[in-house]
């Protein structure tokens, strides 16, 4: 069959389908590949995997699809932190497969998934966010919920601005982290500012807004290992409301 085994679950048949562990997921590729000089650069076995051939560097990860490295050199590209996903070529740096606007070196702190560069925050190294205060900006909660942040003027989430936020009294509800088990609890939690409350599931990427009719009775609780919150009217379970029945 003229078959050439490239490592990791990875091989190249005569009629040039690459094969991964007897799929062929990069199929959309085969008239830029050059099988002949087409390798594995390093491969966690799974869901991580860095390629090249003589004309381009190929990335295929948990955190995007296949791609080709923008501007990188495969005679001198070099992985700095592959379970990070940081690699360089030619001055050009990349996390996973996004090219980045600076040097490594030019980070100078990292808190959650934000990080500032010179005069700038950066979402994930590679999305800017915009009309950040540098003084005041802050990660809430780092150590739990690593992509919400505020400073004096917006309340982040990810790199978007929560244009009905209030800055200055947003808060989390301590209460979702008082090391008490409820369901999601690493990723569903409840906020609330001067005006609203808020459910924020960090996985599902959801920031949801909840306009309470008594916000000053807002708060959450664990029943039955589930995290509900609670206002005069309604519970709330992954953000849904329910209303309260009637006290008799």
């Amino acid at each position: 069959m003229n078959r050439r085994d490239l490592g990791s679950g990875f091989s190249i048949i005569k009629n040039a389908i690459i094969l991964q562990f007897d799929s062929e997921k990069y199929k959309s590729f085969y008239t830029i590949i050059d099988f002949e000089t087409f390798e594995v650069i390093k491969s966690n076995g799974s869901s991580f995997h860095y390629f090249k051939d003589k004309n381009n560097v190929y990335i295929d990860s948990y955190m995007g699809a296949f791609m080709i490295l923008t501007d990188a050199n495969p005679n001198n590209f070099e992985i700095l932190d592959f379970d990070n996903g940081f690699s360089t070529s030619q001055k050009n740096h990349y996390h996973f497969g996004n090219k980045l606007p600076y040097s490594l070196s030019e980070i100078n702190s990292v808190n959650g998934l934000y990080c500032q560069v010179n005069e700038s925050i950066y979402f994930n190294y590679s999305k800017l966010l915009n009309e950040v205060d540098l003084a005041s900006f802050v990660v809430l909660k780092a150590n739990e919920v690593s992509n919400v942040a505020k400073d004096k003027n917006h309340v982040y989430f990810r790199d978007e601005i929560v244009g009905e936020a209030d800055s200055e009294t947003f808060s989390f509800l301590n209460e979702c982290f008082e090391n008490n088990y409820y369901r999601e609890c690493d990723h569903t939690f409840y906020a609330k500012d001067k005006k609203y409350a808020y459910y924020i599931d960090t996985i599902a990427k959801s920031f949801k807004i909840i306009k309470s009719k008594s916000l000053n009775k807002f708060r959450f609780e664990i029943k039955d290992q589930l995290g509900y919150a609670f206002d005069n009217e309604y519970s709330y379970l992954f953000g849904k409301r329910t209303r309260l029945k009637d006290k008799t």
